[in-house]
């Protein structure tokens, strides 16, 4: 398994109709990782089901991931007030009918 990171310039699908440029004089740009871990589920690549993925045993799928406490709410809020210029679950030009996950928000 490997990370794999690219820097997209959406044009105007994702910065605002086009208002906010990228500003390609800061370029290179670089990303460095450092202590990355993942966990994930193997899947049986002959059936591609993901149900075995559901079970018990994995960390992400116990009662205390399933939402945000008071806390990292109100991070999750600060960071989306400052930082996120586009959401697609609010972009009805692009998606009249929202992907599942925006019901979720």
């Amino acid at each position: 398994m490997k990370i794999e990171a690219s820097i997209w310039d959406g044009f105007d699908w994702a910065t605002d109709g086009g208002q906010t440029k990228v500003d390609w004089n800061h370029e290179p740009f670089r990303a460095y990782f450092k202590g990355f871990n993942t966990d994930g589920c193997q899947i049986d690549k002959n059936s591609w089901t993901i149900e075995p993925c559901n079970s018990d045993k994995y960390w992400w799928n116990n009662k205390r991931y399933w939402e945000l406490d008071p806390t990292e709410q109100e991070a999750y809020n600060i960071v989306k007030h400052h930082y996120v210029t586009y959401d697609y679950c609010t972009d009805k030009q692009n998606h009249p009918v929202p992907p599942p996950e925006c019901s979720q928000q």
